[in-house]
């Protein structure tokens, strides 16, 4: 691989990588959605936000500890718990909003406060919950609770009860706070002298053979300040995984997402995904990459032209329920694809718990219409779930399948969206999926690597993973992996993108061979919403156990004759 092409590869890792100019006229677009306002109570914009009480809270934890310690307040106490439970919803709302409102313009000083207000005092609340709820069961209540709240309830407040304490409160705080530092260096401006200018990256012409002299000069210095606060975060979860008794922080992380498989089913995948998928993604980039440059640059449905193509495809193809999905987001306003210069840079759904979802996605970060399509798959699942109660947990290896396998699905709709260019939008679909697997298990390695030698520099951390990424993708990418924020938020996230896209790619592969059963599939797979295991929902889908099947040997023959690799 040429100097340019690896370069201009790396770049997706900072999700910048920029369309060209747009020249061709767009296909015919459908219909915009007709949008049944009526139907929906709930609007985003007369949302508002007001911190909860939460001495009031803590006032009900109190009573509640009180009523174990009587005899004969049964009803009182199922009552109260009732109660908290209804206050604990409230909350999750209120942090959620204010997050959204955080996001949306990250100068906003009065909410990034609140975030930081809401998320300390909910690792506090989820102690004080734990402790009430083990002083309950441990009380003659046992029995009324059980029959009240379930076994699977007691179940995962064991699980999760090991997984918070009072005594990782103070770490818990410092985590927030440079997490909270994090999302602000990395929306700050980054510039270089180059022929006589202050250039930032959105400045820098990547047509330019010398571009990687201000492109490196750039990324040295963002790397130097995120990545001092990467390792800064390194040594805050390690001893939040010690305090809490794990000898690894890498176990704990794998714990505390839900995970149903572990860091060396992960290890012995990526080896799987070495061996079948990085020569085969090296193989499609130097047989199309030119022809895809020169489709993207020729097309003009983006992200924001999207929805009346996902409206239509809903209509024809897709349950009824999905279709209420989109229809509740356009009506409650549930969503936004906006691009100011203080929005997150990211692209996200979340729950307003018991209201319904919300779509964040930075347009300048993300362009493509398939992110759209990402994003309402992940949209459709909350809208499914609706709401949770505390101690819920949705499991993240099987969200990504519901994003990525609508992307997946959607390639059906690309001969409309893209004319000539769809079957290289495709293919162009097909290989991002492709460096999903890859770039989900290398950023997985890396971390796992980091997480084992904790007192790594940050030089040493950026040679590891320039050495790691050369093994899956043939080239070094030194610095740019400080743009990966789950790296920062929520470690040892981006396994899940590898999962993922393995099982979306089979939902591919069976869309090939009979659509109609990959519709089926994707169905059964998108009604999976709290509390189940990705390898239990895979194996009732009828779906392939990632780490323990051929499907990825499987998926790399089908991608090499449907892709028509010479």
């Amino acid at each position: 691989m040429n100097l340019k092409k690896g370069f201009i590869t790396a770049l997706s890792l900072s999700l910048m990588l920029l369309s060209g100019c747009q020249s061709a006229p767009a296909p015919t677009a459908p219909p915009e959605p007709i949008i049944d306002s009526e139907s929906v109570s709930f609007r985003f914009n007369d949302f508002t936000y007001e911190r909860p009480d939460l001495d009031a809270i803590n006032a009900l934890l109190d009573q509640g500890l009180a009523l174990c310690a009587q005899t004969g307040k049964e009803q009182e106490l199922l009552a109260l718990y009732d109660e908290i439970m209804a206050k604990c919803k409230e909350l999750e709302v209120m942090d959620t909003l204010a997050s959204i409102k955080s996001d949306m313009d990250l100068s906003d000083e009065y909410y990034e406060g609140e975030v930081n207000t809401l998320d300390n005092f909910y690792t506090k609340f989820d102690n004080r919950m734990n402790t009430l709820t083990g002083e309950i069961l441990a009380s003659e209540y046992k029995d009324a609770f059980t029959e009240r709240w379930g076994e699977e309830f007691i179940k995962r407040y064991e699980i999760n009860s090991k997984l918070n304490s009072p005594a990782i409160e103070a770490l818990s705080e410092k985590e927030t706070e440079l997490i909270q530092q994090y999302s602000k260096a990395l929306v700050a401006d980054y510039t270089t002298e180059y022929k006589g200018k202050t250039v930032g990256l959105n400045d820098l012409d990547f047509t330019d053979s010398n571009v990687s002299e201000p492109y490196y000069a750039i990324y040295e210095q963002k790397n130097k300040v995120l990545g001092e606060l990467y390792r800064e975060l390194i040594q805050v979860r390690m001893e939040i995984a010690h305090t809490l008794g794990y000898e690894s922080y890498t176990d704990y992380a794998y714990d505390l997402l839900g995970r149903d498989f572990t860091k060396e089913d992960a290890a012995a995948f990526a080896d799987k995904v070495k061996a079948s998928l990085s020569k085969l993604y090296a193989a499609i980039d130097d047989q199309y990459y030119y022809d895809i440059s020169d489709a993207k640059a020729d097309i003009t449905v983006m992200i924001e032209d999207s929805i009346p193509y996902l409206y239509e495809r809903l209509q024809a193809e897709f349950p009824k329920e999905m279709q209420e999905a989109l229809n509740f987001m356009l009506a409650s306003n549930t969503y936004i694809l906006d691009n100011q210069p203080s929005m997150m840079q990211a692209g996200y759904s979340t729950i307003l718990n018991g209201y319904g979802p919300y779509m964040f996605i930075n347009t300048s970060a993300y362009r493509d219409a398939s992110t759209l399509f990402h994003e309402f798959g992940h949209y459709n699942n909350f809208y499914l779930m609706h709401e949770s109660i505390w101690n819920d947990g949705n499991n993240l290896d099987l969200a990504e399948v519901h994003s990525q396998g609508l992307e997946v699905l959607m390639m059906e709709s690309y001969e409309e969206m893209y004319g000539k260019n769809a079957e290289l939008m495709k293919i162009d679909l097909l290989q991002n999926l492709v460096n999903s697997v890859l770039q989900g298990c290398v950023e997985d390695e890396f971390q796992q690597r980091v997480y084992e030698n904790p007192d790594m520099t940050l030089d040493e951390i950026n040679q590891l993973h320039g050495d790691l990424y050369e093994q899956y993708y043939g080239y070094p990418v030194y610095y740019e992996w400080i743009e990966i924020h789950h790296h920062f938020e929520t470690p040892f996230y981006y396994i899940s993108y590898a999962t993922s896209a393995i099982s979306a790619l089979e939902i591919w592969r069976d869309a090939v061979i009979d659509r109609s059963k990959a519709l089926d599939t994707y169905q059964k797979l998108s009604h999976f919403t709290l509390n189940v295991d990705y390898l239990d929902a895979l194996s009732q889908a009828g779906m392939s156990n990632p780490f323990s099947s051929d499907i990825v040997d499987e998926i790399a023959d089908t991608l090499a004759k449907e892709i028509k690799l010479k």
